[in-house]
């Protein structure tokens, strides 16, 4: 899993930030958190996380700062900031820097999600995972087709970490580790293709409704799905269809 440390001056939005973020889904963990940003340079630079969140505004040191400082101490970690503050400058200054993504307080889940599955496809692009090789233990070969089988025949439904453990048997961390390791992915990132190769293909061989096609993809909310398939895609739904029929 792709480890995630969190900076912010506020212990309740810290809390907030690890309560409200699939993680695991998402094939991340959080290992590691603190309200003083100076403190929090050393402990970055000692657990090396793939990740690194920060609010941009903080007493001593601010976000931008703290991500220059580790910048200059070598740390290759990806840096997202997070704020109430939607400034036209700061932000300039942090993807001036090579800063990630902005996301504002307070954290709106379908826009995190979407900032998420943009992260964990950078990381799989730098960041190594083990590779699942095809002598690995017949056991773990064995649930992960099953895992994979579940999911192609069930992607339009709600599927997580969590309710794949229950229903094979296994902890969310183990199937976390085992798409890791066999698709350098997460669940989400294998969810979210599966749903929008359906809804392109339904975009180009059926006369359905957005809304229809949304629903039957698994998304319940219009304009989310609007947003992923953007994000995916490059061009909205509509514009898939005229352009493609």
């Amino acid at each position: 899993m792709y480890s995630v440390y969190i900076v912010d001056d506020e212990p309740l939005s810290i809390q907030e930030t690890i309560q409200s973020i699939p993680w695991m889904d998402n094939g991340m963990q959080v290992i590691g958190s603190h309200t003083n940003p100076q403190t929090a340079i050393w402990e970055i630079m000692d657990k090396k996380p793939d990740v690194v969140i920060c609010d941009l505004k903080m007493p001593v040191l601010d976000g931008n700062q703290l991500m220059l400082d580790l910048k200059q101490k070598g740390l290759k970690s990806v840096f997202i900031m997070l704020s109430a503050h939607d400034t036209f400058q700061d932000s300039r200054t942090f993807f001036r820097h090579s800063g990630f993504d902005y996301l504002l307080k307070p954290i709106d889940p379908e826009e995190t999600q979407l900032v998420l599955e943009r992260l964990t496809k950078k990381l799989s692009e730098i960041v190594t995972s083990p590779v699942f090789s095809e002598n690995a233990n017949s056991g773990s070969q064995h649930a992960f087709k099953s895992l994979e089988a579940y999911i192609r025949a069930n992607y339009q439904h709600k599927i997580t970490l969590e309710i794949l453990g229950k229903k094979f048997g296994l902890s969310p961390g183990y199937i976390c580790n085992l798409f890791a390791a066999r698709y350098n992915r997460t669940l989400t990132s294998l969810l979210t293709e599966l749903r929008m190769k359906d809804a392109a293909a339904q975009l180009l061989h059926t006369d359905k409704m957005m809304k229809q096609i949304s629903i039957s993809c698994g998304y319940g909310n219009y304009i989310y799905f609007c947003r992923v398939f953007k994000d995916y895609y490059g061009v909205t739904p509509t514009e898939y269809r005229e352009c493609n029929v």
